[in-house]
């Protein structure tokens, strides 16, 4: 019932803020943007970019995330990548796809400067790569 919900606000910087690469690819580091802290788990958001050089084979093999909900916006640079239902696409900074259910997804290649926003509910969910 959101209405029993606790008001709670999370206020998150860039200036001074936290990176890691405790996250689901090792091309990325990651930054919290506190939605998991702010919604207890509903939601979560993360920031990545790239921190190594793409190479061939470098991306993400297919896959699909046990997601209600998922946001991927580019912030900078691109990435190649091909959904079911949607098919290869470049995406650049300020497209965005969103889409919901468990869809079969491959990330192909990406810039060295790339940077994304991803929004997912719930914030902690599965990833599973599929056999090719």
């Amino acid at each position: 019932n959101m209405s029993e919900l606790k008001p709670k606000i999370v206020l998150s910087r860039r200036d001074g803020a936290d990176w890691t690469r405790k996250g689901l690819r090792p091309f990325l580091e990651y930054r919290d943007l506190g939605l998991a802290e702010a919604t207890e788990g509903r939601i979560g958001g993360t920031i990545g970019r790239a921190i190594k050089k793409f190479e061939p084979g470098g991306g993400a093999p297919r896959h699909t995330h046990n997601t209600s909900f998922h946001l991927i916006f580019v912030m900078r640079g691109w990435f190649r990548t091909e959904f079911e239902g949607l098919g290869e696409v470049m995406v650049r900074a300020g497209d965005c796809i969103a889409y919901q259910g468990e869809i079969p997804q491959e990330h192909i290649e990406y810039s060295d400067d790339f940077e994304v926003m991803q929004i997912a509910s719930p914030a902690d969910y599965r990833t599973d790569n599929i056999a090719t």
